[in-house]
């Protein structure tokens, strides 16, 4: 029995050497990360829909033009030469020029002095240098790609700039190694993907975010949602088709849809003092926040706590006159009936919002920019979008616009449980 124990056990180490011999090099690793198991079962790989194609020429002012609008803080001076760099270089490395863009503002928010400053990598795209290093040597980046049942070495010539540290902290010389980078992967991303255990991920984007082992595509997603938004404004993409709501045609109230929700209509707020009156959608600082319909302003002001909750604000300038730390769970906030004004209209919110865009009375159209995400009301969350939609009731955006917006409420039957024992209480803020 002892001798048969022996042989089984050996038989097993066996396999796991086998299996770990598989493998053709050490897993290369990228540090500083960590992958966020929450956000990313929100939405499985398989429901995203398919990502819309990039033209097949691109005209420079309107590319230029499309970054401007996506990063918007890019310096004038470096806005057209960096645009001009990004379409050269995914040139030359037969990749898309609209994914090595959306990394440079996922990656740095287009930040002028992100290419003087160090952070998880270096520069623009974030690049973590030592990784890469010792692959880098007599003028070509080297790596290996399965052919057939061996490993074929490949050899990619870049001659253009060093990869030292200093370089990698420029502008430019950032964009072209990022572009080397994504055609590295590009070649080699069905090796690691068949030699190292993945994660699900869609594209080979995820392994410049992670190494080659992809841990979450949350990530690539983000980065895809940025493609999304340039394609659009570049005019390579129509916005998302309408979803029909009693009669109203409802957008999207973010570009780049679909767009992901971070919780949910009910959720417990405030150690479950009152509920979530709406859905958070994911968002950066600063991000375009769009009219879902047509309609008019209903309210443009602050959310306030007291008997005064609700202040209407004439005008932009006038949001300055409330101080951030005063304001109440709402913050800067708009509202927008969707019909004559009256009982059951449909009506929509946006609430957290950086800056405010339009004024109690306006006339909207759908797509229009209400103003841009922020974290105004908020102690402790990371900036997104609050939505609501009204009618004589709370309604649920999350079912009202599904396949605008995606995601799985992971506490939906908790919550159902609840109501089944006791009516929440209704409270005002979001």
């Amino acid at each position: 029995m002892r001798r048969a124990a022996l042989v089984v056990l050996s038989l097993c180490l066996g396999l796991v050497l086998v299996g770990q011999a598989r493998a053709p090099w050490r897993a290369r690793r990228r540090t500083g990360r960590s992958p966020n198991a929450v956000l990313a079962e929100r939405v499985p790989t398989t429901e995203w829909p398919a990502e819309p194609s990039s033209p097949r020429t691109i005209d420079p002012d309107r590319f230029a033009a499309g970054m401007h609008t996506l990063c918007a803080s890019w310096r004038a001076d470096r806005e057209r030469p960096w645009a001009d760099a990004i379409r050269t270089y995914a040139t030359e490395m037969e990749v898309d020029p609209f994914v090595l863009a959306a990394l440079v503002y996922r990656e740095s928010r287009c930040e002028s002095d992100a290419s003087d400053v160090e952070g998880p990598g270096l520069g623009l795209t974030q690049i973590p240098r030592d990784l890469y290093a010792p692959d880098v040597h007599d003028g070509a980046l080297h790596f290996f790609v399965r052919e057939g049942t061996g490993l074929a070495e490949h050899r990619l010539a870049t001659d253009r700039f060093p990869f030292g540290p200093t370089r990698l902290l420029m502008g430019e010389p950032n964009i072209y190694w990022a572009a080397v980078l994504l055609r590295m992967w590009r070649d080699q991303h069905e090796t690691v993907d068949a030699e190292f255990a993945q994660e699900p991920h869609r594209h080979y984007l995820s392994h410049f975010v992670w190494g080659d082992r992809v841990r979450s595509d949350w990530v690539e997603e983000r980065i895809l949602i940025d493609r999304r938004r340039l394609l659009e404004y570049v005019g390579a993409r129509a916005p998302a088709a309408t979803i029909d709501w009693n009669g109203v045609a409802l957008g999207c109230p973010l570009d780049g849809c679909p767009r992901v929700i971070l919780s949910w209509l009910g959720e417990e707020r405030e150690d479950g003092v009152r509920e979530h009156r709406g859905i958070d959608v994911d968002a950066l600082p600063n991000e375009p926040v769009r009219a879902v319909a047509d309609g008019v302003v209903a309210f443009a002001g602050v959310d306030l706590p007291g008997h005064l909750e609700h202040v209407q604000v004439d005008r932009p300038s006038g949001y300055e006159r409330y101080d951030r730390d005063s304001l109440g769970a709402g913050g800067r906030y708009v509202c927008i009936w969707h019909g004559t004004p009256a009982d059951g209209t449909p009506r929509s919110c946006y609430m957290h919002l950086e800056s405010v865009a339009m004024v109690h009375g306006q006339t909207v159209h759908r797509g229009d920019l209400v103003g841009t995400v922020g974290r105004t009301g908020m102690h402790r969350s990371a900036a997104h979008l609050h939505l609501e939609l009204h009618t004589n009731d709370l309604e649920d955006p999350s079912r009202i616009m599904a396949g605008l917006l995606l995601g799985h409420d992971p506490e939906a039957e908790r919550r159902a449980r609840r109501h089944r024992h006791r009516v929440a209480p209704v409270a005002s803020a979001p």
